[in-house]
């Protein structure tokens, strides 16, 4: 291959500024993604009054017939290495995305047990316990089975794929010296060019658009403004192509001769779907990152005769910081990203009151605070925070300090030089100290006057504070049952609080498919020439997250994108 044209320090400004917000937004979930342009699209109650699940229409006014072996429905992280892996394997592949550029990479890609580490090896079968209790029995094992066993190789194919273009590929194993922290080592870390531990690492979200160089000197197409609207079926049912709407012919049709690939990556920007599917999860958010993830894919496959996995849920960081007036009101804007909100400090309640154990996964402390009065908590911490933060260890994207094993989260878009405590305090602290959305005052009183507590929430602060310092100084939370080398007394001056809400990343709810991401009738029956991955695909996530598996949301979707385009053209 040749020598790849995206410089590690010029990526993002040769974006478009959409796909800067969106390559921008890829750390951690983190940046709000074009707020007003989601809102607007989410909430344009237009042409769209009749229910999702309605069926439209199927158009007779096509303006263009395209042939293919296999259609892509997305450009993302299960699209595009569903496409590469097609166009290796000499398939025609025609990508239709709805948007003006690539969809954002996530940095952090989960594979297990690789040729590329050796030395970290996971028990499947313990991995595989600890995800069925975290999603109470209901996922689907097989899902999770599958990945684990093959996502390695999809690792080493990317890595063969694209490290001739630059990319380097560092691996993140270190864990927590607890003997009760589980936190598998298959965190990969792309970044183009060069790696240094402790930051910055420029490029570190170009995989997918050094992904789509590959693609196209393979002569795979990528159509953009482009949505896919429904899938053509044959009498027998049989998906054999898609209807889009491109911006510059109308309506066309893109037959599919080996099959259709859907990953358009779940439904966070459709208001509709997810106050019918999930409300519960994500009435209490002050942020999302969803821009043209509007259940596209689920969409067409449901009408294709799939069937929806039961609830609803959605991957919520507990980062959003609220300025003092913010009031929850379902436009999921007016928060600011925070990502010291992801921390375990202490988290109390509107009353001043402990309320939890703040070491939980990210939705999981979300909603600890969504349950409490007002559906927000109060994030507390004291002078020696930085210190504390290298204490706490945390891993993935919540890390704000160096991973002793390598790798360092950051990247340029962030404008940063380094994981460090000025880093933390100039980016993260000292404009939301202006803002007024961060309180840091000299005393405890003078805190919880910036709380605005009133004479018993400020008592109850204070006794709050005192009782978890003497938990702090024992060594054991006899309270909630926080591990001890998560916990830092606020004792030290000077001392802050935000409020924190909920901040929508993805929806992780999707269609109900086989091994192969096929998706499957109500009777179990599969619908043929037809494949759902990524946010779009369930079985993984019916109740939650699990967070301490960094990158798994990311590496799944590559691993059954790869999967389905193989099964398509049926290759080993």
């Amino acid at each position: 291959m040749g020598e790849h044209t995206i410089s590690r320090r010029n990526f993002l400004a040769g974006l478009t500024a959409t796909g800067a917000l969106a390559a921008a937004g890829a750390l951690a979930g983190c940046a709000p993604q074009a707020q007003g342009e989601a809102s607007a699209k989410s909430n344009d109650k237009g042409a769209a009054q009749s229910s999702w699940r309605d069926k439209p229409e199927m158009p007779t006014d096509i303006a263009e017939t395209l042939e293919a072996n296999l259609v892509v429905v997305g450009a993302g992280n299960g699209g595009l290495v569903a496409a590469t892996t097609a166009a290796q394997n000499g398939a025609k592949v025609i990508v239709l995305e709805k948007g003006g550029n690539i969809a954002s990479a996530r940095e952090a890609i989960g594979a297990l047990n690789s040729a590329l580490e050796p030395d970290h090896i996971e028990d499947v079968p313990t991995l595989l316990n600890h995800a069925n209790q975290t999603q109470a029995g209901d996922a689907n094992m097989l899902m999770y089975k599958t990945w684990a066993e093959k996502s390695g190789e999809m690792i080493e194919w990317m890595k063969e794929t694209l490290e001739p273009k630059g990319m380097l590929f560092p691996f993140e194993w270190h864990k927590p010296d607890d003997p009760h922290a589980y936190y598998p080592a298959m965190c990969y870390n792309p970044c183009l060019d060069e790696y240094n531990p402790d930051g910055p690492n420029y490029g570190a979200y170009a995989h997918l658009e050094v992904m789509n160089e590959v693609l196209g000197e393979l002569g795979g197409e990528v159509l953009f403004m482009t949505p896919a609207k429904m899938l053509v079926q044959d009498d027998s049912g049989k998906v054999t192509g898609v209807i889009a709407e491109s911006k510059d012919k109308g309506t066309i049709q893109v037959n599919a001769k080996n099959g259709v690939i859907v990953c358009t990556g779940g439904y966070g920007a459709n208001d509709e779907m997810l106050q019918d599917l999930c409300p519960g999860n994500s009435n209490w958010c002050a942020l999302r990152d969803s821009v043209t993830e509007e259940g596209d894919g689920i969409r067409m496959a449901l009408w294709a005769g799939a069937e929806l996995e039961a609830g609803g849920a959605c991957m919520i960081w507990n980062r959003a910081i609220l300025p003092d007036d913010y009031e929850f009101d379902g436009s999921y804007q007016g928060g600011d990203i925070f990502l010291p909100g992801s921390q375990p400090f202490l988290h109390v309640n509107a009353n001043g009151e402990r309320f939890m154990n703040e070491d939980q996964c990210y939705p999981m402390s979300y909603a600890g605070g969504a349950n409490q009065p007002g559906h927000f908590s109060w994030i507390v911490w004291d002078g020696s925070y930085y210190e504390d933060i290298e204490q706490f260890d945390t891993g993935g994207c919540s890390r704000l300090f160096p991973a002793p094993s390598g790798t360092a989260f950051n990247a340029d878009v962030y404008d940063c030089e380094a994981i460090s405590k000025e880093h933390l305090d100039s980016f993260w602290l000292e404009p939301r100290i202006e803002n007024g959305s961060l309180k840091k005052c000299d005393t405890l009183d003078e805190l919880a006057r910036a709380m605005s507590f009133d004479a018993d929430q400020t008592a109850a602060f204070k006794a709050t504070i005192e009782r978890y310092n003497s938990l702090v100084a024992a060594g054991e939370d006899t309270d909630f049952g926080k591990p001890a080398y998560r916990m830092s007394a606020v004792d030290e001056p000077p001392f802050y609080a935000a409020r924190i809400g909920g901040e929508l990343l993805v929806t992780i709810h999707g269609v109900i498919t086989n091994t192969d991401s096929q998706p499957l009738r109500k009777d179990g029956s599969v619908i043929e020439g037809l494949y759902v991955c990524g946010n779009d695909q369930g079985g993984f996530y019916p109740h939650n997250y699990p967070s301490n598996f960094t990158g798994i949301n990311a590496g799944r979707t590559a691993t059954f994108g790869r999967i389905a385009a193989k099964h398509a053209l049926g290759v080993a």
